[in-house]
């Protein structure tokens, strides 16, 4: 997984969590020194690890300046729910990163993905959970394994869609009657 990811460099804002993130190994190859790793399996290593299981929540307290979910949430059943645990984690003006495969011709998951997505399906759904999305990257894995992995990997710049205080309520009609 570590290497696909060594020529991106991901804006980021301290502090910093890392959800999924195993033995920190993505985290060292953006050079990252200090954060927070939630994973169900914890390693001793240079960061801090709280042992957790996603679905059930993320127990963390504070708010960060970025997230990661790097290649977890093709495994979670229910990824609307950890992606609005993860809204609420955010700062307002914060970052998080996702990476989840994705094929425009799929059928159903693959033999350890719980599930995936069409680009737009994806996009609406996040949109659905109160973020913003940004395309950094769609592109093929591994060349001609396509029949076994999946077909392409996209990530995404998530941000929150913020209410706009400035705009003016609009009422209901039915309450002027």
């Amino acid at each position: 997984m570590v290497s696909k990811y060594k020529k991106y460099k991901f804006e980021v804002k301290e502090p910093i969590l890392d959800i999924g993130g195993g033995s920190g190994n993505f985290l060292r190859s953006q050079c990252i020194k200090k954060a927070l790793i939630v994973d169900f399996n914890p390693h001793k290593n240079e960061y801090e690890y709280i042992k957790a299981d996603i679905t059930k929540g993320i127990p963390v307290k504070g708010k960060f300046g970025t997230i990661f979910l790097m290649e977890v949430l093709e495994h979670v059943k229910n990824p609307l729910y950890v992606l609005a645990k993860v809204y609420d984690l955010i700062k307002d003006e914060g970052y998080v990163y996702i990476a989840v495969p994705y094929d425009n011709n799929i059928k159903k998951p693959n033999h350890h993905h719980v599930c995936k997505w069409k680009l737009k399906e994806l996009q609406d759904q996040i949109d659905k959970v109160g973020f913003n999305s940004e395309v950094l990257q769609t592109r093929r894995r591994f060349k001609n394994l396509a029949f076994f992995l999946p077909h392409c990997w996209i990530v995404l710049k998530l941000t929150k869609r913020l209410k706009n205080y400035n705009m003016p309520e609009v009422g209901n009609k039915l309450d002027e009657k």
